[in-house]
Order: C-alpha cells, then structure tokens, then sequence
C-alpha cells in the first residue's frame, strides 16, 4: 500500500495571504470611513447648537432693548470690530426691571456674550456705555467671565435698521438718525442683524430681529 501526501503549493498560500489583505485594506477604509463620517456629524451638530443657542440668545436681547423713552444714552448700540454693546431690560424673580449691559465678542474662533450686573444709577451707566464705546471690554468693567455661545467663527459683525432709512453698521450713524425727528417723531429701530463668520470659506451666517418697536 502506498499514500501521497498533499497540501497548498507556495503561490496558492501567496494567493490567499493576497486576498486577505486586500479584504483586510478595504474593511480598514470602511471602518476609517465611517468614523470619519461620524466625527463630521458630531462636529457640525455641536456647531449646530451652537449657532442656535447664539441666534436665540440674540433675539432675545434685541427684543429687550426697550422703548425709546427709557433710551438715556442714546440709541443703546455700539457696533465694533468683532464686538457688538447693547443695554437692555431684564426682569428678576420678583417682577422687578433692570437695565444691564451686554456684550457680544468674538475672540479665538469663539463668540462670547457677557452681561452686567443690573445697573443702579445713571450715573454708573453713562460712565460705562462711554468706556465700552471706547473700546474697554465689559468684563473687564465688572470682573465677568464670558459665556461662550459658538466655537469655530471668524468673526461677528452687526447692522441696525432705523424707519425712513436703510440698513447701517455705523452705530453712530444710527444714533444720528434717531436723534434728527420727522414728523412723526424720532424714527424707530425696526430691526437688528447679526453676521457670524464660518471657517473653510463657508457662507456667513445671518439672524435679522424685529425690535417689536412697530
């Protein structure tokens, strides 16, 4: 009796190691893929809250600046570089209304809002509308920590539009506008739009308010 061992030859092994690392490659792609896909997804639904929390923040505020008659410093806007000041109302637990400072800012990619404590006098709020508008941050005013709304932004800008004329980004302008009455008086701010700046060359993002003055 006699028998004949057999096996795999050496180019049906090296075929079959050839396989397998192909089949190896293609499911590492399809694993890379979509742990990349949903890295993306994360990021732009976190990037997503973040712009609706902004934007709701936002109208909120704009809501709140108040009637004209309460306005002691003017038209209660600054508009800057990357930074946007306004006074609005806010009202405690106890019904009561305050007037408080806000700021908008952006610094390191990220938007920031900071707001006062309310503010006692009048004499405490022209000194402090004054040295916003030249330029001191509110948080250095009131020793704040900033609330960041937004990562990943190139920068904020604002706009206001006053009745009668057309959409401006100069504060001052503004104030000048309300300041000259017409007929029916001093003219309404009907508006407020804010510019948020993406990374990778996206388009700005935008969130036009109604001031509720009509």
């Amino acid at each position: 009796m006699s028998s004949r061992m057999s096996g795999f030859t050496l180019i049906e092994v090296m075929v079959a190691l050839l396989l397998l690392a192909i089949m190896s490659m293609l499911s590492w792609r399809a694993l890379d893929s979509m742990v990349r896909t949903r890295e993306a997804l994360a990021y732009r639904g976190h990037q997503f809250d973040g712009v609706r929390t902004l934007f709701a923040q936002w109208e909120n505020d704009c809501r709140e600046l108040g009637s004209p008659d309460v306005w002691l410093a003017g038209v209660p806007l600054h508009f800057q570089d990357n930074r946007i000041d306004l006074i609005r109302t806010r009202i405690d637990g106890n019904g009561a209304h305050h007037t408080v400072l806000v700021s908008y800012q952006w610094a390191a990619g990220r938007v920031e809002r900071v707001e006062s404590p309310p503010v006692l006098t009048r004499a405490e709020l022209f000194q402090n509308w004054n040295a916003l508008g030249k330029g001191t941050a509110l948080d250095a005013l009131y020793s704040l920590t900033p609330v960041q709304l937004m990562n990943q932004s190139t920068g904020i800008a604002a706009r206001g539009f006053m009745e009668g004329a057309d959409w401006s980004a100069d504060s001052a302008q503004l104030n000048q506008q309300w300041l000259t009455p017409g007929q029916a008086g001093n003219p309404l701010l009907l508006g407020l739009e804010l510019t948020v700046g993406v990374p990778e060359g996206g388009a700005p993002l935008r969130e036009v308010c109604l001031t509720g003055q009509n």
